[in-house]
């Protein structure tokens, strides 16, 4: 890993996407705790969360096209300009305009999907093939390690003086990202051969269709969405009865649900570093099969350890754990799609993924939602362990298939030429 830090552009992106990721989780935290703390209304808090969500939805596909588009460097220093600048409402009095912190949340979660989508399709400029599932750990890492920093930062900073101090911290974050950007486009043009030019020769819509269409005919990253796809549904399960499972499972209250919503990012750290070291002697695929599969076995643990006990230590322990696997599941993600899809089309490619991951999630939050109070907590976690279970076998069979046909065809390739 300490290798692939050498790389001067690498090192740079990845050091901007941690600033990208502490400001975006200054206002993931602090945002909803300012809007409660306000009205005391959980629905009126639960509307930052829908606004995001619904955001990510139907824009998701149109920011990762406009990576293929324009020049992937340029894009996200333009895009964490407009991060810190969408947030300068934020300075005002906004208790009496909850409407702006709401507009602020999706405009937020439309440039974060456009900085992600331009960021993993830039990767393979970056780094070897070779590299690319050690380059997506490092990257998945600055998620976890952005939640310890600017979850905790955004609960401090929303006590101080309403939304500044909270403004404040993700403008300066957001500009040093781009200041990072910056540098490293200077990088890696000096450093790397001169990228494939955009094709602009067709409408923007044009383009967003024909990425889509590509998308769809390319069964490698049809495999790998639907397995994505069966994990947000099983994340979004989670959001929601998380906290329920908590409260009645458990026994407990508010202190250990945030106690172990935290301590899993320690886990994600840890797995980002492990896959970074490790991650070369394993293929994607085998990363993403698993990942679902140890993280769907931790969580069985979980959700029936009360039957045996209820003490906080056990839990803890455990959600720090399964923090790693989830690190491992999405860097393989990350490296499949890149090595399935041309570079010209990458951005389209990870626009689909953040998309339908994030419809998903909503898909199960909905679910959670509608059956929390008719069905069993426990019972619905373990459908949730399950479908990480289904994810981890669509992406080992589908992807194992996918292979042997194209060994199959390089085969028939060959004998044709001989």
């Amino acid at each position: 890993m300490v290798a692939l830090l050498r790389h001067r552009s690498f090192a740079l992106v990845w050091v901007a996407g941690l600033f990208s990721s502490v400001a975006s989780w200054l206002l993931l935290t602090g945002l909803p705790i300012y809007v409660f703390g306000v009205t005391g209304s959980a629905l009126t808090t639960s509307a930052v969360f829908l606004v995001e969500l619904l955001c990510g939805i139907t824009v998701g596909s149109f920011a990762g096209a406009l990576a293929d588009r324009f020049d992937k460097f340029r894009l996200m220093s333009c895009v964490a300009v407009l991060q810190a600048a969408v947030v300068i409402p934020l300075l005002g009095q906004s208790d009496h305009h909850l409407w702006i912190i709401s507009l602020v949340a999706g405009a937020q979660a439309v440039l974060t999907l456009t900085f992600d989508s331009a960021r993993n399709a830039a990767l393979p400029r970056l780094v070897e093939p070779a590299h690319l599932v050690r380059a997506n750990s490092v990257v998945a890492l600055n998620i976890s390690v952005g939640r310890l920093v600017g979850g905790s930062l955004g609960g401090f900073a929303i006590t101080r003086d309403g939304t500044r101090y909270l403004a404040v911290g993700a403008a300066v974050a957001f500009v040093i990202t781009a200041a990072l950007i910056a540098a490293a486009r200077w990088a890696a043009h000096h450093t790397t051969a001169d990228p494939a030019t955009p094709d602009r020769t067709s409408s923007f819509l044009t383009a967003w269709r024909h990425g889509l269409t590509a998308m769809l005919r390319n069964r490698a990253v049809r495999v790998t969405i639907v397995s994505v796809a069966l994990g947000g549904i099983a994340q979004g399960l989670f959001v929601v009865l998380f906290v329920v499972f908590v409260s009645r499972a458990l026994h407990a209250d508010g202190t250990l649900t945030g106690v172990l919503r935290g301590v899993q990012a320690i886990g994600g750290v840890a797995g980002g570093l492990i896959v970074g070291m490790l991650g070369a002697r394993f293929s994607p695929r085998l990363l993403m099969s698993l990942g679902a599969t140890t993280f769907a076995l931790i969580s069985l643990v979980i959700w029936n350890g009360p039957a045996l006990t209820r003490q906080p230590e056990w839990y803890i322990g455990l959600f720090i754990l399964v923090g790693a696997p989830g690190i491992a599941y999405a860097s393989g993600a990350f490296a499949q799609i890149q090595q399935s899809v041309p570079d010209t089309e990458l951005g389209r490619a990870f626009g689909v993924y953040y998309a339908i991951y994030t419809a998903s999630q909503g898909l199960g939050m909905a679910a959670a939602g509608l059956l929390g109070d008719v069905l069993s907590v426990v019972l619905m976690l373990n459908v949730q362990a399950l479908l990480y279970l289904a994810s981890g076998a669509v992406a080992y069979v589908g992807l194992r298939s996918v292979r042997q046909q194209r060994a199959a065809v390089r085969r028939r390739a060959t004998v044709d030429v001989g």
